[in-house]
């Protein structure tokens, strides 16, 4: 009971910080560019925080897991390790991409090809998006609604909520903010959790004995064409993907977004 009581107020605790950073950040914005590019000041630090948050949320964590568990074993860490390397080709193109001088990607598009490509490009950008969205919703939810035990759709409508706030009010500012709290707290959580759940599954030597071998096999269920594949659709997606690519364009400068990846990479 005192257990529920304690994780609940933890939950409670992080969606009011969630809130209270929205409310802070709202400060900040006094015009578009301080809403939608976070007023071009993110540094290296900022950057990496909110793009690896961007790209390792709930639904690649629980992905991944799910993978490992089904079918793949520690194969399915490549969805994670290719976006790695992505990130590393990524270095030398994000310093082009701030050098734009735009805001969102059928900007671009309509500042050089014309009104009708940035239409097009809104259109093509916008249903994708929605199944993004759609995935990290339902992750967190998923995992809000097993912490506290509430219905799921309860739990989705709380996390629509708390997410739209706070987006609403500070824009990328608090977007960037919240996502370095959510990576430190899901880095910080991962390396708190793995003794205890080795001690739940009896040690390391009690896990390898009980698993099948294949399991730590690297490249089951994939090969090097696979892990090549992957990593040309990181590229290409993380290049034109709203979701990723306005935080190069919220770069501070160049340096600040080769910087960034090169923390990512690392």
């Amino acid at each position: 009971m005192q257990s529920n009581i304690i994780v609940t107020a933890v939950v409670v605790i992080y969606l009011l910080v969630m809130l209270l950073i929205g409310y802070l950040s709202s400060k900040k914005i006094e015009s578009n560019t301080d809403f939608v590019v976070a007023g071009r000041r993110l540094g290296p630090f900022l950057m990496a925080g909110t793009l690896a948050a961007t790209e390792i949320g709930g639904g690649s964590s629980l992905g991944v897991v799910q993978q490992g568990m089904e079918s793949h074993g520690l194969s399915a860490a490549w969805y994670i390790i290719t976006m790695g390397f992505a990130f590393v080709i990524l270095t030398f193109l994000a310093p082009k991409f701030r050098a734009a001088m735009v805001k969102t990607v059928p900007e671009y598009f309509r500042r050089r090809y014309g009104k009708p490509s940035g239409i097009i490009t809104s259109l093509i950008m916008f249903v994708p998006l929605i199944g993004l969205t759609a995935g990290q919703f339902i992750a967190s939810s998923v995992i809000l609604s097993t912490m506290l035990n509430l219905n799921y759709k309860t739990a989705v409508l709380i996390v629509g909520v708390v997410v739209t706030i706070y987006a609403i009010m500070g824009g990328l500012w608090s977007v960037t903010l919240t996502d370095f709290v959510q990576v430190f707290l899901i880095v910080i959580g991962m390396i708190i959790a793995l003794p205890f759940g080795m001690n739940l599954a009896g040690g390391w030597d009690n896990v390898v004995a009980n698993v099948p071998a294949e399991t730590f096999d690297m490249f089951k269920g994939y090969n090097v064409m696979d892990v090549i594949s992957l990593t040309i659709m990181y590229v290409a997606t993380f290049t034109v993907g709203q979701e990723a690519v306005s935080r190069y364009y919220a770069a501070r400068d160049g340096k600040a977004a080769r910087q960034d990846l090169s923390l990512l990479r690392s």
